[in-house]
């Protein structure tokens, strides 16, 4: 359902948000960031590129910019889950995990099809120690991305159930060799088959 605010939206500004967009995916975040503030100039009342602007300021781990630009499209057009999704990130960025639950709940009310908010959702529950909620909304996911992986290792882990936990995070190394996180993960498992071998002596 189209949000009537979004088909008042200029031609020209959605072509800048369609091309910082393509910036986006390509990680150039300052040339993002200029589509963004023309589309923004053109027509000042553009949900979706505030919603934008919250994406760049997450991937420049602008936390506190990225709640800002995320509140700021919802104020403009709250019928976007995707706006919600981007707060609920920013604000579980910034371990405010009630914050977060509140808004991936919100998203996901307005379109339960939205994976990025029941990924959140679980990601907020982690963060308030609800290891088994958090299982249980990853297990709704059938999403084969590496956080899905690693939010149910370590749910796993708190949980009491290594070896399940071991094979998820064996699953996020395959899926993500060169992770920023990889090296802290392999010392896991090492330790890990360390003290299951001592257990078997």
């Amino acid at each position: 359902m189209v949000s009537v605010r979004r088909l008042k939206v200029p031609t020209k500004a959605v072509s800048h948000l369609e091309a910082a967009q393509k910036r986006f995916a390509k990680m150039q975040l300052a040339q993002a960031s200029m589509e963004i503030d023309r589309a923004i100039e053109v027509y000042p009342g553009f949900a979706q590129a505030f919603c934008m602007k919250a994406l760049v300021s997450l991937a420049e781990k602008d936390f506190t910019a990225s709640v800002e630009s995320a509140a700021h499209a919802i104020s403009l057009d709250g019928a976007d889950a995707y706006s919600w999704v981007a707060l609920a990130t920013a604000f579980n960025s910034l371990n405010e995990w009630p914050e977060a639950e509140a808004a991936a709940g919100q998203a996901l009310s307005l379109d339960s099809s939205a994976w990025q908010g029941r990924l959140e959702l679980a990601k907020s529950y982690y963060g308030q120690a609800k290891f088994a909620l958090a299982l249980d909304i990853l297990n709704q996911l059938n999403q084969d991305i590496p956080d899905v992986y690693l939010i149910r290792a370590n749910s796993l882990m708190r949980l009491a159930r290594p070896q399940e936990a071991g094979r998820q995070f064996s699953v996020f190394l395959l899926e993500a060799p060169s992770d920023s996180r990889a090296d802290q993960i392999r010392q896991i498992l090492l330790r890990m088959q360390s003290a299951h071998s001592q257990s078997q002596e």
